[in-house]
């Protein structure tokens, strides 16, 4: 199983109250979707993935994981996953494609992963904001520049950021990721906003991130 980092701290960081249905937007191989899966016990994830190598891999690591009996993958778009759908979910995370102006791959697949062509900030954010529980929660997971542009997009389709960790590589490098909560309720100030390093001074994985992720990788 292909295991990115994005992927890993998202899964490990998002989190809504007691949720019964969890969407995993853009699964990839299916790693958040199983993650989460595995922090919620009594959950049912839904993970939709568009590339159809990545649904397969997807499909077959739910298959040969304890929670194939709670995680669906769908592969489709959430363009047509949203136009089908009527329930609403308590959590949804999302690791989305980022790249607008950017030089294209020869890789098709990761054009895919990557480029806003196949789904882009404002179908993101007014799909999550039809699908998303009154009270539940919308995680995701993007550079600095693009998460400033998804939360001007968010808030004019009635998305609110709620709490941002900002990820940085290790001290003194700067932001890697941004991984930010909204939800239909705005927020009444500013949002508190943590730090995580990934790394410590020595260039090892540092105590917070092994913290962080160690119910999920068995080598911390």
């Amino acid at each position: 199983m292909k295991v990115s980092t994005d992927a890993a701290v998202l899964g490990a960081l998002a989190e809504a109250h007691t949720p019964r249905r969890i969407l995993d937007i853009g699964t990839g191989t299916g790693v958040l979707a199983l993650m989460l899966a595995q922090r919620y016990d009594q959950a049912n994830v839904m993970a939709i993935e568009i590339e159809t190598e990545a649904s397969d891999q997807a499909l077959a690591n739910v298959s040969e994981s304890p929670w194939s009996d709670r995680v669906q993958v769908k592969h489709g778009s959430f363009q047509e996953f949203c136009a089908e759908e009527p329930v609403k979910f308590d959590l949804i995370v999302s690791n989305p494609p980022y790249y607008t102006a950017h030089l294209a791959s020869s890789d098709g697949k990761k054009n895919t992963a990557l480029h806003q062509d196949s789904l882009s900030f404002f179908e993101l954010a007014r799909g999550v904001h039809a699908l998303l529980a009154d009270d539940g929660a919308f995680w995701l997971i993007l550079p600095p520049r693009q998460m400033k542009e998804f939360e001007a997009v968010a808030t004019d389709v009635g998305l609110w950021g709620m709490a941002k960790v900002r990820v940085y590589d290790r001290e003194g490098k700067p932001v890697l990721r941004e991984v930010q909560s909204f939800s239909h309720r705005p927020n009444a100030g500013d949002i508190p906003v943590q730090t995580l390093l990934i790394k410590d001074v020595d260039g090892q994985y540092s105590l917070a991130y092994k913290t962080l992720l160690q119910a999920y990788f068995l080598h911390f």
